[in-house]
């Protein structure tokens, strides 16, 4: 419910700045003329439109999506893949996939993971910060752990920053 509330206050505030904006550039077309709305419209689209500031080492080339690779896909004959549900909100579900594989004794090996979220995700930022996926005494399930950051933002400005961490169980063919 959080998340919803959050998710419409940022959206309030937005149509309140962008409305805002347009009272703000009118009145400076008044007083200093339209070279001047026509820099401050230039301003406010630059600060819009830059990019976001991206430390991710682990992303794949032309993906957005950050993997953790645990060993070679190469030397599987078959590959399995299994989702885990980290979490759910009203709005949004935050997912931890896993690839895995067996090797010649049969024995499940972990290939790669990564984590999203899937669903509506405005006001926050939440990103995976480190994914440990290690084998258990049972060949038929792994240990998943999900370090992940979450921010909370209004109007592209953090707020809040909060550390999680999702573990548990997961069972494999």
């Amino acid at each position: 419910m959080l998340y919803i509330i959050w998710a419409i206050v940022n959206i309030a505030i937005f149509i309140f700045f962008v409305f805002i904006c347009f009272r703000a550039t009118r009145l400076i077309r008044e007083r200093l003329g339209l070279l001047a709305a026509v820099i401050f419209v230039l301003g406010l689209l630059s600060f819009a439109a830059r990019p976001a500031y991206d430390e991710d080492d682990n992303k794949e080339p032309g993906k957005n999506e950050i993997k953790w690779r645990f060993a070679s896909e190469d030397s599987f004959r078959n590959t399995y893949a299994v989702r885990v549900e980290l979490k759910k909100s009203l709005i949004a579900k935050y997912m931890l996939f896993i690839k895995y594989g067996k090797d010649s004794q049969n024995i499940n090996i972990p290939i790669n993971a990564d984590a999203n979220v899937e669903g509506i995700i405005s006001g926050t930022d939440w990103k995976p910060v480190g994914i440990t996926i290690t084998q258990t005494d049972n060949n038929s399930k792994f240990h998943y752990e999900v370090f992940a950051s979450e921010k909370w933002k209004l109007l592209c400005v953090t707020v809040i920053t909060q550390s999680k961490l999702y573990e548990g169980d997961v069972s494999v063919k």
